[in-house]
């Protein structure tokens, strides 16, 4: 699964596909960076940036940041907005541990299945220090694994959703789910948005 999802990345991004934050992603966004002012957090990384979009916010607003994405095309993406995307896995990031302050991560860990989940945090949180917040967005729903394969011919992307009191649990395995809230979607499909002090 993670070389269909780094060919479909890699393509997404010769393509440039990957459209603007829309608002709702803008306003978590605005949240996150109050929290970050409030706790005088100084730097952020994003796990499964894509092209470093999130990224632009959060170095205007002064913090040191790093994203990390499977595709090195989004990493090229990011360097012509002036984004740090370094290439590598959130289940293995290539970043030194406790070297961050906060984390983010949006819609990524749907595309790991559940047993991944657990493991996968653990990874993530690693590269932060004590206490550090971090927020995660992912689509969910009722239970099911399924793969698309229609957004980009000869492309495949697992798509994993879950309850959002099994995503909190999953989490849990790298801190504590200060709150986890539900935005109503599409299609049965709902955006899970939790924050999770390591």
């Amino acid at each position: 699964m993670r070389a269909d999802l780094r060919s479909y990345y890699e393509r997404e991004s010769k393509l440039g596909l990957r459209q603007v934050l829309r608002s709702r992603r803008l306003e978590f966004r605005e949240r996150y960076l109050e929290l970050l002012s409030t706790e005088r957090r100084t730097s952020v990384i994003d796990f499964g940036s894509g092209p470093g979009h999130d990224g632009a916010g959060f170095v205007a607003a002064g913090l040191r940041f790093v994203g990390v994405d499977l595709a090195h095309g989004n990493g090229v993406l990011a360097a012509n907005e002036n984004v740090t995307v370094v290439q590598g896995s959130i289940t293995e990031p290539p970043i030194r541990s406790r070297s961050f302050e906060a984390g983010w991560s949006m819609s990524t860990l749907m595309h790991l299945m559940e047993h991944e989940v657990s493991s996968a945090i653990a990874a993530m949180a690693e590269v932060l220090v004590p206490g550090a917040p971090m927020m995660i967005g992912m689509w969910g729903g009722p239970r099911s694994d399924d793969i698309d394969d229609q957004q980009i011919d000869g492309e495949r992307r697992l798509f994993s959703l879950r309850p959002i009191e099994l995503n909190s649990r999953l989490l849990e395995a790298a801190g504590t789910v200060e709150s986890a809230e539900v935005v109503p979607g599409q299609e049965g499909q709902d955006y899970q948005l939790f924050l999770l002090r390591v």
